[in-house]
């Protein structure tokens, strides 16, 4: 590659139109996810959902790779890209900057300075020495930095604002790069816990699951207790927060950490936030023996998919071929005394229906502790339980997009706040007066530093006493 087509790939990677054009494509197509459902952020059976209610849509967005764009070649290439700009952006305005911020001195002549927007000329009947040492003092005073070179002067204040912008640069090639590793690191999924029940944070134990390729399976494996869940949660002030769950959290049989979880609350543990998401009702179903010992049981999550009160799940029976639908709610006794809606104890209502291989061989309704004959054995129910879904998610990526957060908001308060201010002066010395060349610059923001340098000029006024415009 010869060095002109180097410079031209160079100029083209440094492009501010190019870094435009990318991050618009950027939006455009994240916009585009977020209308279009993306297979690896959906529970498979949303997705396949989706997917028959609209076939055509399907085939075409899967064949154009929509169906997964944040993961595409498309959608990594642009982002590579924008990524690649960025760095040469970034890489030439650190060395600018760096070049003006080691640059302790930099004379100016009568020349340059005359073309500033902000100069000045001053004469004085003092001596060159004298007038050179008042202009520093007044300098100095005003927090300039000030060197010498024989009869000329430079001053600067707040040099360090030049690494605002390319630090702002650095700190969006960090946010990408935090980006990108806690894509590929991160891992999310639902767990599903009975009151009471224990599970521990590893892969089979969750419903679903969505693991990057730089996660690994590394599951901490900690045990995570649903103690108690609540259909109306009120908080230690009496708000009400609708249904919760208290999560307890222990290693090696200690407790860590409990919690409750509703809405707008999480629980954290060890990198892991735990998120409310659905719940329902758990009847436990056993079927007995006729001598009483039990043949298989188990508690039977049902859902509350149309907001009815009325708890629904179909199930089956180990390998004996019994199948069944059930519905339960809560309902409460009737009485003649006068109590309130608190006071009233409720009791589940379960209505059943069992198959056996296509048969249906039971219809009716039961109560707690009621059992019916199923065949030659007996089923009965004797618990029910709340079950709630967590939404579970490990990001080590977070922590690292909230520090280049930071930073970036670091470097736009030196964008914005510590400009870069510059003093130049000549003094010549002509017969029996000094002759003072004066000016200054800000590097942004020039209009407000006018009235800073007209502040620096009538000072240097006040000490050349005898001096005139």
């Amino acid at each position: 590659m010869d060095s002109n087509t180097g410079k031209r790939i160079s100029a083209f990677l440094k492009s501010k139109k190019l870094a435009i054009i990318l991050i618009f494509i950027i939006i455009l197509l994240s916009i585009i996810g977020t209308h279009i459902p993306q297979k690896s952020q959906l529970k498979p059976e949303v997705y396949n959902t989706w997917k028959n209610n609209h076939p055509e849509e399907a085939v075409i967005f899967e064949g154009i790779g929509f169906t997964n764009l944040f993961s595409s070649v498309i959608f990594l290439g642009i982002l590579s890209l924008l990524f690649i700009s960025t760095i040469f952006c970034t890489k030439t305005m650190l060395s600018s900057a760096l070049r003006r911020l080691n640059s302790a001195s930099q004379f100016q002549s009568m020349a340059y300075i005359k073309e500033l927007e902000n100069n000045t000329v001053l004469m004085t009947r003092k001596a060159q020495n004298r007038a050179i040492s008042e202009i520093d003092d007044v300098l100095r005073s005003n927090g300039y930095r000030v060197f010498h070179d024989k009869n000329r002067i430079f001053a600067q204040k707040a040099r360090h604002g030049v690494l605002g912008i390319p630090l702002f640069h650095i700190c969006i090639l960090f946010i990408i790069l935090a980006s990108v590793y806690g894509s590929i690191g991160r891992m999310e999924g639902d767990m599903r816990l009975i009151e009471g029940q224990l599970l521990s944070e590893d892969h089979e134990n969750y419903m679903f699951i969505n693991e990057g390729p730089f996660f690994n399976e590394n599951h901490k494996k900690f045990d995570i207790t649903l103690e108690k869940f609540y259909p109306d949660y009120k908080d230690e002030t009496g708000t009400p927060r609708g249904p919760a769950g208290k999560l307890s959290i222990s290693e090696n049989g200690k407790k860590m950490k409990t919690g409750v979880v509703y809405l707008n609350n999480l629980v954290d543990y060890d990198g892991y936030t735990f998120l409310g998401n659905v719940y329902g009702l758990a009847p436990l179903l056993i079927l007995l023996n006729q001598d009483g010992t039990v043949f298989s049981g188990s508690y039977i999550a049902a859902s509350d998919t149309d907001s009815s009160g009325r708890y629904t799940a179909y199930f089956d029976i180990g390998d004996t071929g019994i199948e069944g639908g059930l519905m339960v709610y809560m309902t409460a006794n009737l009485t003649s005394e006068k109590i309130t809606a608190s006071q009233t104890e409720q009791v589940p209502v379960l209505f059943l229906k069992v198959f056996d291989r296509g048969k249906e061989i039971y219809d009716g309704t039961m109560r707690l502790n009621d059992t019916v004959k199923i065949s030659d054995k007996y089923l009965g129910f004797y618990d029910i339980k709340y079950w709630s879904n967590f939404y579970v998610v490990k990001d080590d990526g977070t922590i690292l997009v909230y520090t280049g957060i930071g930073l970036i908001t670091f470097s736009l308060v030196m964008i914005f706040f510590i400009v870069p201010k510059r003093v130049y002066a000549e003094i010549i010395e002509e017969d029996d007066e000094t002759k003072i060349y004066l000016g200054g610059r800000a590097d942004k923001f020039r209009f407000l530093y006018k009235e800073e340098y007209c502040s620096l000029v009538n000072n240097i006024k006040e000490r050349l006493s005898n001096g005139t415009d």
